[in-house]
């Protein structure tokens, strides 16, 4: 018979550990690898990341300010952005900027729009499709909004100085407040649009806006076409 050949114990040990320690040095290189890796990338890029995490908490702030001062979304709010711009500043000068105007302003004009005191084809049915509970909302939101300066408009000095003139011998300062601020039921003037101006000094001449008191109609009535765009470059340049 021919004998069976018999591998040594110790043999068969080292051959199995063997691949085992390859294995072991292999991933303790990758282990090494990747953690230089990592300290590399920390020390390169760590600037950027923490600047990412700050923008990402300084969004979450602004976030929360704006559901706090606006309400959750979506806010129907939102629709006026088109014609009156973010936050009621708008930056055409053909629609009324609505950032800080008085609540009681804001809520009177929403009613009347809704009553049919005041007519104009995008905010007459708005108006009458909002609850008086919205009407309040509204007007509370924008008068909380921080008025910004007329950037878009550029005056004209001459014509700045007549309408500066106007109003102080109309008095306009009475009812608008001493900046033309507004004032309770009164509006803002200061910053308004040029265009938007002009339009309504000549609506309420020709008698097709009214306001409760008839004052605006005997402040409209003496004034020429000069006098009303002299008025609205004043106005609009505050």
């Amino acid at each position: 018979m021919m004998g069976t050949t018999t591998t040594p114990r110790k043999a068969r040990t080292a051959t199995a550990t063997a691949p085992r320690s390859r294995a072991k040095r292999f991933f303790a290189w990758t282990g090494g690898l990747l953690l230089v890796a990592a300290i590399v990338a920390g020390v390169l890029y760590g600037p950027e990341l923490i600047g990412l995490y700050q923008v990402g908490k300084q969004i979450d702030t602004i976030a929360a300010d704006s559901v706090r001062t606006g309400g959750p979304w979506p806010r129907a709010t939102d629709a006026c952005v088109y014609c009156h711009g973010y936050d009621g500043n708008a930056r055409a000068q053909t629609y009324p900027r609505l950032a800080g105007q008085p609540e009681a302003y804001l809520r009177k004009q929403l009613a009347g729009f809704a009553a049919g005191t005041r007519t104009d084809p995008t905010m007459t049915p708005l108006a009458l499709s909002m609850s008086d509970k919205e009407i309040g909302a509204f007007a509370a939101h924008f008068s909380k909004m921080a008025p910004l300066p007329n950037a878009t408009f550029h005056a004209d000095p001459a014509r700045v100085a007549r309408g500066e003139a106007l109003v102080k011998g109309g008095s306009c300062t009475a009812c608008h407040g001493q900046k033309l601020e507004g004032n309770g039921e009164f509006p803002r003037l200061a910053g308004q649009g040029y265009d938007y101006l002009r339009d309504q000094l000549m609506r309420f001449k020709d008698g097709t806006r009214r306001d409760p008191m008839g004052a605006m109609a005997g402040v409209a009535a003496p004034l020429s076409q000069q006098n009303i765009d002299d008025l609205a470059q004043y106005l609009a340049s505050r």
